[in-house]
């Protein structure tokens, strides 16, 4: 797995509680919408509403910012599969998306001086912990697919032998903005009298940084047993299956 993980995790790296990307079993139908839904918001209050959000996100006193993502999926970046640019993964990730086979977990994105974090949303739990020094490439992919707004991560800690590639939707603010909080950590990680984050963080939070919402369907519960499976033996695995599928045609 990629990144430090933190001491409340359990030596074998498992990822416990992040139970998204790709599963073995095919979905069972859309599942059915709740039955008592709230009214919808007006056009202005959902705007002022995630105004708010983007507002509160970022904390100026430790420059620490966070953003609602969702986990796509998570590649192993391979020459031997095909897998070699974010484009790959982009293609990779339209395919399974066509099958039926992309679950995704809402996450905070936290972007710090020196770290990027995922942490769950309900629990508080930092799932997974990049050092920037370990980020290789980050970029914003837009309307490349179903998924309109796409945050890429390519990390690579000393212990691996190939990076991963991390692919989060982020419908909450623009993965543009995302992109350049990232970047501008990575570039002062880098040395550099005058520090670039503190302007672009102002920029960010200058910027309505506002997209159109996601559809309201909720998208397929992954199988039970995806929990209990760390990130980087299902993308080896879902790489292997694409692999196949790929062979068949």
């Amino acid at each position: 797995m990629n990144g430090f993980e933190p001491s409340a995790l359990s030596s074998s790296g498992i990822f416990s509680s992040f139970t998204n990307g790709h599963g073995s079993g095919s979905g069972s139908g859309s599942p059915e919408p709740p039955k008592d839904k709230p009214a919808k918001s007006s056009a202005k209050a959902l705007y002022e509403q995630r105004k708010h959000f983007t507002k509160t996100s970022i904390n100026s006193l430790t420059d620490t910012s966070q953003y609602h993502v969702e986990h796509l999926t998570t590649f192993v970046l391979d020459r031997k599969d095909g897998m070699i640019t974010v484009d790959d993964g982009v293609r990779r990730l339209r395919l399974l998306d066509a099958k039926g086979k992309v679950w995704t977990q809402e996450m905070l994105l936290q972007v710090e001086e020196k770290t990027v974090s995922l942490i769950d949303q309900e629990t508080k739990n930092e799932l997974e912990n990049f050092p920037v020094g370990t980020i290789q490439h980050c970029q914003a992919v837009v309307n490349a697919c179903s998924y309109d707004s796409i945050l890429a991560l390519v990390c690579k800690d000393s212990g691996q032998s190939k990076p991963d590639l991390h692919l989060f939707q982020c419908d909450h603010i623009k993965a543009s903005l995302i992109h350049a909080d990232i970047e501008s950590a990575m570039i002062d990680a880098k040395g550099g009298k005058v520090k670039k984050r503190p302007e672009t963080l102002k920029m960010i939070l200058k910027s309505d940084g506002i997209i159109p919402p996601p559809p309201a369907a909720p998208a397929p519960e992954p199988p039970a047993a995806a929990n209990q499976v760390d990130v980087k033996s299902r993308a080896a695995a879902w790489s292997a299956w694409t692999n196949e599928q790929q062979d068949c045609e």
